[in-house]
């Protein structure tokens, strides 16, 4: 009888083991049906929400930061720090810990016909003007600069750190995308203290690859 017990656990053990309900899933799949965007992320990282974000993109006083905040069509951040919140995802302040942020907006009207791939590599800081010098660039590098076509939208992905005034180092994978029909753009920014980034490199860059725009 005891045997028969045994046999009967060790099978349910190894149904268990075929049903992916039993297990812990490996990753987060964060995405937007309707935009038609998503990408993956480890387990357990902590999510910032889309209303967090837009109540704190609402405190800017930049020009034109209330119509494009407006035009967010979806926003969501993850870290593997828990005490990250909106203002840390939304500061260019050096963290020790990454921070990732998608973000998908409409494009405003003066924007349609004078975005360029060197707009959408300068949507965090100047980087083309950084790189032609026509500001005094702080001291930066871009490890990589190359074009990425997605099946609903085409664009940038650069990687690069820069120095910033408290003498802190950052490295910043961002991709941005814009849609073929020039409406939407597409953003995944990733960042960290270069430290961190050079230590979690791998992690980084698969979240990176994983952005997926198929579009509306």
């Amino acid at each position: 009888m005891k045997r028969k017990h045994s046999f009967a656990i060790a099978g349910l053990l190894v149904l268990c083991a075929l049903l992916t309900s039993c297990a812990t899933p490996s990753k987060i799949y964060a995405s937007d049906k309707k935009e038609g965007v998503y990408f993956a992320l480890p387990q357990g990282w902590k999510k910032i929400g889309q209303l967090p974000l837009s109540a704190q993109e609402s405190k800017s006083t930049a020009t034109g930061a209330a119509d494009r905040a407006a035009s967010v069509l979806w926003q969501e951040a993850y870290s593997p720090n828990h005490r990250v919140d909106a203002k840390s995802v939304l500061s260019l302040v050096t963290p020790e810990f990454p921070i990732v942020y998608a973000r998908v907006r409409s494009l405003l009207g003066d924007e349609i016909n004078s975005i360029s791939y060197n707009s959408l590599r300068d949507l965090v800081v100047p980087l083309t003007a950084w790189v032609n010098q026509t500001v005094q660039p702080p001291k930066f590098d871009i490890l990589n600069d190359e074009e990425r076509v997605e099946k609903g939208a085409r664009g940038i992905h650069s990687v690069f750190q820069f120095t910033q005034v408290d003498g802190s180092s950052q490295t910043i994978d961002q991709t941005s995308l814009l849609s073929n029909d020039h409406s939407t753009i597409y953003v995944l920014l990733i960042r960290c203290s270069t430290s961190c980034y050079d230590k979690q490199r791998g992690v980084l860059e698969k979240i990176a690859s994983s952005f997926t725009v198929r579009g509306k």
